[in-house]
Formats: C-alpha cells, sequence, structure tokens
C-alpha cells in the first residue's frame, strides 16, 4: 500500500481559505436577506391564540402559539391562508406581529411582536 504524506502547513492554509470564504458568504447572507412578507386580510382575532400553559391571551400579548392543524392533519379553517403562506415563505407579518412554524411537525403556530 501506498504510503501518503501530508503537508500540515498547505493543509491548514486550505482550511483558513475555506473557513474565509464561508463567512464571507454568511456575511453577504445576511445582508441579502429579504423581510418577512407583509400579510393582509386574515383576521387574526378568529384563531385560538394561547400562551404559556395553554391558557388563553388577550389580543395584544407579546407571543402566543395556536394550532395550525386540526388532528386529521387538515387546515384549521380559521387559520388555513396564514399557515399556507408560512409554509410558502417560513415566516409572515402582519398586525405587528411576525408569524412561523413550529413544533415536531411544523404544525403549530408562533406570533411574537415585531420590534
Amino acid at each position: 500500500m501506498p504510503e501518503i504524506r501530508l503537508d500540515g502547513e498547505k493543509l491548514l492554509r486550505c482550511i483558513e481559505a475555506i473557513e474565509a470564504q464561508l463567512n464571507e458568504i454568511r456575511r453577504m447572507s445576511a445582508m441579502t436577506a429579504a423581510p418577512a412578507p407583509r400579510v393582509q386580510g386574515i383576521d387574526l382575532t378568529k384563531i385560538e391564540w394561547r400562551g404559556k400553559g395553554s391558557e388563553p391571551v388577550t389580543a395584544g400579548a407579546e407571543w402566543a402559539w395556536a394550532f395550525g392543524y386540526n388532528q386529521d392533519g387538515t387546515y384549521k379553517p380559521e387559520s388555513k391562508t396564514l399557515v399556507q403562506h408560512i409554509e410558502q415563505y417560513e415566516k409572515v407579518e402582519m398586525d405587528g406581529y411576525e408569524m412561523t412554524l413550529s413544533g415536531r411537525d411544523k404544525r403549530l403556530l408562533n406570533r411574537k411582536k415585531v420590534k
């Protein structure tokens, strides 16, 4: 079997160059990240928002969650359009809130105040 020799200094220089390129890609990506799309025409008050301990929350709560789907996997009618927008864009902004999907299967709506 042939002997393999590595030049440690050259290998380290290559790794450092790759890390520098990755950092530049991350920096550029952060600069060009699009803001969450703004959505209109969805009545957020029809969604049963909950807070910690699954207690109902008031309209102005900083953070809340809600079920986006029924137990059989179909969309909840009151949140269907919102969930579909989030599935398409990952997050949306509406009425001063940013909304995302979370949970094990991305079936929970999360709502947090935009600062």
